[in-house]
């Protein structure tokens, strides 16, 4: 049996640093020349800003589509995140176009970031909920060659040994080891909202990246307990044959 489970770099990290926006200090105070200077410099950077989220978002949903195990109920929910994302960052685009005021724009580039959580919350939303239905998915498959194996050494009795049994034992806490670090993760994950507080939202997801990675590894363990036992009966079986 040959299983690889993949996490992209973005599920695994789960975690994107956003700056603060980076608008002229003394902007709000300025008028004539220099303030028209001023309110263009500080929409050019939020509307810069909006552009990349919405293209980061586009691709979002491309990978999306193409995230085979997402389950119906979790790509439900992800498409409406994605979409609502894409129209309110879109209207908020057209909003700072029409603002008079570095004020204006300073708010609006604290709601691009606030309201949405692009990188550090929708991103990982996408790419964590994807590994996590790809672990869940490979964790039904290990039951059931666990159980096939099982069922080979109780018929085989030059198979059925000792170590044999202990790596089936083995193959059984690492199944249950992953569950535990799966079951219930993308619903957690899913709920999470976006708002002013990045650093906890950034803690919560590096939690479930790291629960799915621990999760990664179990399945690897138990990945491997199932091919030393499925090697073994090959052997014996070579052995009786000969």
């Amino acid at each position: 049996m040959s299983l690889r489970i993949r996490l992209s770099a973005a599920a695994v990290g789960a975690v994107i640093a956003v700056g603060t926006l980076a608008l002229p200090a003394n902007a709000a105070t300025t008028s004539g020349t220099d303030g028209a200077a001023a309110l263009t410099k500080a929409k050019a950077t939020v509307t810069d800003g909006i552009t990349d989220r919405l293209t980061t978002l586009g691709k979002l949903q491309s990978a999306l589509a193409g995230y085979k195990d997402v389950s119906d109920s979790a790509r439900g929910t992800l498409t409406q995140v994605l979409s609502s994302d894409v129209s309110g960052l879109t209207a908020l685009k057209a909003k700072v176009a029409g603002e008079t005021t570095v004020a204006a724009v300073r708010a609006d580039g604290k709601a691009m970031i606030d309201d949405y959580r692009v990188y550090i919350l929708v991103a990982p939303k996408v790419h964590l909920t994807h590994a996590l239905d790809v672990e869940g998915t490979a964790l039904a498959k290990l039951v059931k060659v666990h159980d096939a194996l099982a069922g080979r050494l109780a018929a085989d009795p030059a198979a059925d040994t000792a170590a044999n049994k202990a790596l089936l034992a083995d193959m059984t806490s690492s199944i249950q080891a992953a569950q535990g670090q799966t079951d219930g993760k993308d619903a957690g994950l899913l709920a999470l909202k976006p708002g002013p507080d990045g650093k906890a939202l950034t803690a919560a997801v590096k939690g479930v990246s790291g629960s799915a990675k621990t999760a990664r590894d179990d399945i690897k363990k138990a990945v491997s307990d199932a091919k030393q036992v499925r090697d073994a009966l090959k052997g014996a079986k070579k052995t009786t044959n000969g």
